[in-house]
């Protein structure tokens, strides 16, 4: 099962455009984690086969959606600034193996007591000395095989290791802000 995972598009309609156009026809199932800002009767959110509710997002989309144990968020309901303590009791809950949130504008993934989380980042632009948007692509094989590749918004060129490394450096500064 392939998925194309983006986030935090805030309004930038021609990178949301853009992606989808590209990935439409060449995956199983497209997920937004939410702040797309956009209504419910968009047409391109509409091609988006899950779309969950962003801190800013003024339409009526689900806070969170799950679908053959994957759980789909954004992640501000769940304090993932702080950790995922509260998304892993949702996904245990939930009886998920995998989460997909935003929310942070940092692309991550990170494994935690057996659920893998995957941070598509913002498809706007993500925090870091980068200085641009992410989405995932996730290819789920048999067995639970989990592939995640990281690519730039505009480019579609698969990101190096430097910039997940960043990202959760950044994570930890933001833990340590929030105390």
């Amino acid at each position: 099962m392939k998925l194309l995972v983006v986030s935090d598009s805030h309004l930038y309609e021609n990178y949301l455009q853009r992606v989808v156009t590209h990935y439409r026809f060449h995956v199983d199932y497209m997920i937004h984690c939410g702040d797309s800002s956009l209504p419910v009767d968009d047409p391109y959110i509409q091609l988006f086969d899950i779309v969950v509710k962003g801190n800013h997002d003024d339409a009526p989309f689900p806070i969170y959606k799950t679908f053959q144990h994957i759980c789909v968020t954004h992640g501000q309901y769940y304090g993932v600034y702080y950790g995922y303590d509260q998304l892993i009791q949702l996904c245990q809950k939930e009886n998920c193996y995998l989460c997909l949130h935003g929310h942070t504008h940092v692309p991550t993934v990170q494994k935690h007591q057996n659920i893998l989380f995957v941070n598509p980042g913002s498809l706007m632009m993500n925090r870091g000395s980068y200085g641009y948007g992410t989405y995932a692509l996730i290819d789920i094989r048999d067995n639970n095989d989990i592939q995640v590749e990281f690519h730039h918004c505009q480019t579609d060129e698969i990101c190096n290791q430097d910039i997940l490394d960043e990202g959760l450096e950044l994570l930890e500064e933001f833990k340590t802000l929030l105390k």
